[in-house]
């Protein structure tokens, strides 16, 4: 692992996502990890290879890791091209050695992140420009070492 090519985790929702749904990831990197990427990916259009971008990507989290031990956090969406980064400090993960856990809380204008649990304000926010019910998969790109647990939480109060 640990190419632009490797997409070492795909996960479906088991139906669409609808405000106030969360995703859950507990993962590990490798220790030398250079970046990680966490996809909300629309339906692929049935010609493309199983290894190349999306071409609907509605949010894109991406931690990345330099040699000084400094990090910074990527946030983008991708509409047939990547659109503008949004680009922030990482205080999320530091230590590549531990497990992470993080939680992605979904809403109909953005998606907040939470490290670690939901019992703080979010670490990171990003307004959504695709629709919300289309995202059809998760993609956990880049330098993962091992996927321990994607959990898919639904919010009942949607349910009338």
């Amino acid at each position: 692992m640990g190419g632009e090519n490797d997409r070492p985790f795909t996960a479906k929702f088991p139906k669409a996502p609808a405000d106030g749904d969360e995703v859950y990831i507990r993962a590990k990197l490798f220790e030398n990890a250079r970046s990680f990427s966490v996809n909300f990916c629309l339906p692929r259009p049935p010609h493309a290879a199983p290894n190349q971008t999306p071409s609907y990507i509605a949010y894109h989290f991406k931690t990345i890791y330099d040699e000084n031990d400094e990090s910074s956090v990527v946030q983008n969406w991708k509409n047939a091209y990547w659109q503008e980064e949004e680009v922030h400090d990482n205080h999320w993960h530091v230590d590549r050695s531990k497990t992470f856990r993080v939680i992605f809380r979904l809403h109909e204008d953005c998606i907040k992140m939470f490290a670690d649990s939901v019992d703080h304000p979010p670490d990171y926010v990003f307004e959504v420009q695709l629709p919300l019910d289309q995202i059809e998969s998760i993609e956990l790109w880049d330098d993962v070492e091992n996927v321990e647990e994607i959990s898919f939480r639904y919010d009942n109060s949607n349910v009338y």
